[in-house]
């Protein structure tokens, strides 16, 4: 059986590239531990081509309202889908993990084989439920752009948050394996924007205490937004959901 494809997507202001970085101590840790090899690794992307082939893509393109960015990524999903043939697993960091799973959830409203087809998703540190973008001054125009506030207004609307909850439980019910990771000391995307816990006896969001990295960026290393894909417990995690690739 063919190995899975693991589609790795980064966060707002990022562009191509930018989603292996992130990954990079993760992906590491799939390949040691759960025999990934360096093939099963793609990123996704904010841009697409009108097949939905992934394109290379810039700060701009991950920055657009959310609306768009989901659709993107949507039919990016679609291409993977119909051209590789292989199981998807999808692993997202801030607002890639929101794109991801906006858009599993809403092809999954249209096709409910996407189940089967895309089984597993982690997403670290994402504002699932929204954010109020604590540290906006830092962050600057990544923050503020499009997707930032639409973010924001999710934040503040319950029937919004509502909907998220109910997806996740509609996705989880189908197959999928959701699994939510937040950092304890997160300023932008806390753990209250970022997990939704499963009802039953298995646990599936989970807050973790990421060290500071020597020499991270002001946004991981003051605001405590990237540390998680640095952590051991972190990669553990991802494998679990995830699994071996065989």
């Amino acid at each position: 059986m063919a190995h899975p494809l693991v589609i790795c997507l980064a966060g707002a202001g990022s562009r191509s590239g930018r989603p292996l970085d992130v990954f990079r101590t993760v992906l590491t840790y799939l390949k040691v531990a759960g025999a990934y090899s360096a093939d099963d690794f793609v990123e996704g992307s904010y841009r697409i081509a009108d097949t939905g082939e992934p394109l290379h893509y810039d700060a701009i393109d991950s920055t657009a309202s959310l609306a768009d960015v989901t659709s993107n990524v949507a039919r990016c999903l679609q291409w993977f889908r119909r051209t590789s043939g292989r199981r998807l697993y999808l692993l997202g960091w801030s607002l890639g993990g929101v794109a991801l799973f906006d858009a599993l959830a809403g092809l999954s409203d249209f096709d409910s084989t996407w189940a089967q087809a895309a089984p597993a998703l982690v997403t670290l540190a994402s504002p699932l439920l929204g954010s109020d973008l604590d540290g906006i001054d830092a962050l600057g125009a990544v923050a503020a752009g499009h997707v930032g506030a639409d973010l924001t207004r999710r934040a503040a609307d319950a029937t919004e948050k509502r909907r998220v909850r109910q997806d996740a439980a509609r996705l989880r019910g189908a197959g999928v394996r959701l699994v939510t990771l937040a950092a304890e000391d997160d300023a932008v995307v806390t753990p209250e924007d970022a997990l939704l816990p499963a009802s039953g006896p298995d646990p599936a969001a989970f807050i973790l205490r990421p060290k500071r990295q020597v020499g991270a960026t002001y946004l991981e290393n003051v605001l405590g937004h990237g540390a998680l894909p640095h952590d051991p417990a972190c990669w553990r995690h991802v494998l679990t959901a995830l699994g071996p690739a065989e």
